[in-house]
């Protein structure tokens, strides 16, 4: 009971959200989205640093001077002086490097894309984290309502019983054994709320709420009668998307490689001016205007080829290779998984809408048995055994028919998600 008023005491805010804005607002609040983007813009920049990176263009200036004296063995000393400065501009640009300057570009474009496509990842991610928690957490709830519709009853008939006891009609061990079985119940209603409370904490942490309370409005909707299609063809999934880009970039590796047993041209130029002056004292007097600009340019051309390094090339190459052929084994893999999962994904969603009929059934019968029992138990015509057994098929029917609404529920997201779906478009599936 301490515990409970500390942490009532320091309860936040209450939050009635729907699941459309439970997916809305993990995606917004959420950090690791957040920390996607920021490997968004990274790439971005080093993509943008790709195409500047072929060109060289520096500015060089240096300058100085100084003043002392000097003492030459075995004559007079004397003051000397002397000052200069020089300042160039050089620039270079790549005629032709045997494909790695362009495969370099490719490759952090391939790295950009990438990145925003982990961001889609994440994004998804998240999103499926959410409505699995949201659904974990009305599923806890209808639960707790079928175990405290179960403990009502169990309540209902100990009454009974303990009537039938001060009458005369029924043993003291048959009011021990109910209690016993309502104390049970009781405890089952208290763990379950427990669990309650760690799926609350797990949707709180997905939406970065701190000591907050959440009120989760929407029901798990009702069966629906339509067909489950998955088609024939894989759907448009960031994952394949991003095996695409990761293709591109062995591809962009492999030309690489190879561009390293060619030659490679580029053309530099450079232009600038220095000066400089001196001056002894007694032979020579300083004179500034030597530091005057002398201005010069000039314009090259640069080859160079290592035909020594070809071996080294040559496993490189094997080497990126292999690679790709690793990239597009993976991508099969992945496509295998992603259709695999379509499949029992959409089994899974027809058995359950086959299954939530008559597990409907069981609970009104169970409902309807409880109810006669009792009153035959009370009448005298029905065993503390009967009573029990009806009261337990109850609470496993109740419970049975709360499970499979949220198991529906989220495979229905599932089989959305797995398509992939915006979870975030309005109606159900």
């Amino acid at each position: 009971m301490i515990l409970f008023l500390i942490l009532h005491a320091h309860a936040g805010e209450t939050h009635s959200l729907t699941l459309e804005e439970t997916l809305t607002l993990v995606v917004e609040r959420n950090p690791d989205l957040y920390s996607a983007t920021l490997a968004e813009n990274i790439a971005a920049i080093q993509a943008r640093r790709a195409r500047l990176d072929r060109f060289t263009a520096t500015v060089t200036a240096t300058g100085g001077g100084d003043a002392g004296v000097a003492k030459p063995w075995q004559a007079d000393g004397y003051a000397a002086t002397d000052a200069s400065w020089d300042a160039h501009a050089n620039v270079g640009v790549p005629l032709y490097a045997g494909g790695s300057v362009r495969a370099a570009i490719d490759s952090a474009d391939a790295g950009a894309q990438i990145a925003t496509l982990d961001k889609a990842l994440t994004e998804r991610e998240l999103q499926r984290a959410a409505y699995t928690a949201y659904w974990n957490i009305k599923g806890y709830e209808l639960q707790i309502e079928a175990a405290q519709e179960g403990l009502d009853l169990t309540q209902q008939a100990l009454d009974i019983i303990v009537a039938k006891a001060n009458a005369g009609l029924a043993a003291g061990i048959d009011v021990n054994r109910s209690k016993v079985d309502l104390y049970a119940q009781q405890e089952t209603l208290v763990e379950e709320k427990a669990a309650l409370y760690d799926a609350d904490q797990e949707l709180l942490r997905l939406l970065h709420y701190g000591d907050d309370t959440l009120v989760l409005t929407d029901l798990p909707p009702a069966p629906s009668d339509t067909p489950v299609a998955i088609g024939d063809t894989l759907p448009n999934r960031p994952e394949l998307a991003r095996k695409e880009q990761e293709a591109r970039q062995a591809d962009d590796a492999i030309r690489s490689a190879r561009a390293a047993g060619l030659p490679t041209v580029s053309i530099t130029a450079t232009a600038g001016g220095s000066g400089s002056a001196s001056g002894i004292s007694g032979t020579t007097k300083f004179d500034p205007t030597g530091l005057g600009p002398s201005l010069d340019a000039g314009v090259g051309l640069a080859l160079s080829w290592n035909v020594f390094d070809l071996f080294r090339v040559r496993d490189s190459v094997a080497q990126a290779r292999l690679a790709a052929d690793q990239i597009a084994a993976s991508t099969e893999s992945e496509k295998d998984s992603i259709a695999a999962a379509l499949r029992q994904a959409a089994s899974r969603v027809q058995q359950l809408r086959d299954r939530a009929p008559l597990v409907d059934a069981q609970v009104a019968l169970a409902r309807d048995n409880l109810q006669i029992v009792q009153g035959l138990y009370g009448q005298g015509s029905a065993t503390l055994l009967d009573l029990f057994n009806a009261q337990s098929s109850f609470r496993q029917a109740r419970t049975q028919g709360a499970t499979l609404r949220v198991q529906l529920a989220t495979a229905e997201y599932d089989l959305r998600w797995l398509l992939g779906e915006d979870l975030n478009a309005p109606g159900t599936p």
